[in-house]
């Protein structure tokens, strides 16, 4: 009996610690990266009070180079993270069960640009330098290099440009909300940049993930924050220029290294990113015919071993 009791006192305990003293569930959320306009919605929905009207008290932590969103996630000190959709499969994959709450990006960001004039296509990659980032986000450059037998020697870099710049390779990947801007602006032409949406691989890319644990035991606590972000990234589509004051309050407070108009070019590119091409407005959902898509693309290049089905994604 004395056990019990002490066991019901810990669970007390705990669930006194998830709310603040107003009564709201406290809630800690990670993006997958430092603080930039990629996250704009969330930043809005906290700045705004959407979170506070949803009975939500908020906490946005970004992750460290040595603790990703993912691992944040998977030990319980974050709640709710993003990822992109391949990142998504590949952990339900292992048995970590996320569940996708809210698509954002609904297409695919990756680039390829080339350093030199004589590559204008993915064929012309044959055999090149290409740089790849460490932390992986670069899944469908490595697929179309297997497919298509280039034998592209892969060359790592964490997270900027200086391999591009300095000219040890020949071609890098970017997105084309980062990296590719930080390209422009160091003089390139970007025009010569070879989008994967265009080479069949146009997935959509970052989502709201929470562990499937917290989507079935709070189910309401998962609408609340889904519905409140969701109003964030609309604000945000209908007021650019006031979404980036707060994505550079963010960016100030977390002491980011960038600027004003490399944020508003970004801010301009995700906005983008997020329209679904089918439906030509931003949906914030996953159309079923895209999960298999991908699915069947990674099983095919052996990146997972079994089909995870929209609903196994969506936890519908």
């Amino acid at each position: 009996m004395k056990d019990f009791r002490n066991t019901f006192v810990v669970v007390l305990i705990t669930l006194a610690t998830s709310l603040t003293v107003s009564g709201q569930r406290k809630i800690t959320f990670t993006p997958q990266w430092t603080a930039q306009s990629q996250f704009a919605g969330y930043y809005a929905a906290e700045e705004l009070g959407y979170y506070d009207e949803a009975g939500l008290d908020v906490t946005i932590v970004h992750p460290s180079t040595s603790n990703s969103a993912i691992n944040r996630l998977k030990d319980g000190t974050s709640d709710f993270v993003t990822m992109q959709m391949q990142q998504a499969m590949i952990e339900i994959d292992k048995g970590h069960k996320v569940i996708n709450i809210l698509q954002t990006m609904q297409n695919a960001s990756l680039q390829i640009m080339p350093r030199h004039e004589g590559i204008t296509s993915l064929d012309d990659l044959k055999g090149k330098r290409v740089g790849i980032w460490k932390v992986g986000f670069g899944d469908y450059a490595l697929m179309a290099d297997k497919e298509r037998n280039l034998e592209i020697e892969w060359i790592p870099f964490v997270q900027n440009i200086n391999l591009f710049i300095s000219g040890v390779i020949d071609a890098t990947l970017a997105t084309s909300y980062n990296e590719l801007l930080q390209i422009k602006a160091a003089g390139y032409d970007i025009s010569a940049a070879i989008p994967m949406a265009n080479e069949g691989y146009n997935f959509p890319e970052d989502g709201l993930y929470v562990s499937e644990v917290l989507f079935r035991k709070e189910q309401e606590t998962v609408k609340a924050f889904t519905e409140a972000s969701r109003k964030g990234w609309e604000w945000v589509e209908r007021h650019p220029d006031e979404a980036l004051e707060i994505v550079m309050k963010q960016v100030m407070e977390n002491h980011v290294a960038t600027n004003r108009a490399h944020q508003k070019w970004m801010l301009e590119e995700v906005i983008r990113l997020n329209i679904d091409m089918q439906t030509g407005t931003a949906t914030y959902s996953l159309r079923p015919e895209q999960v298999k898509a991908l699915n069947d693309l990674m099983i095919r290049h052996k990146l997972i071993t079994r089909t995870i089905s929209p609903e196994t994604l969506t936890g519908k």
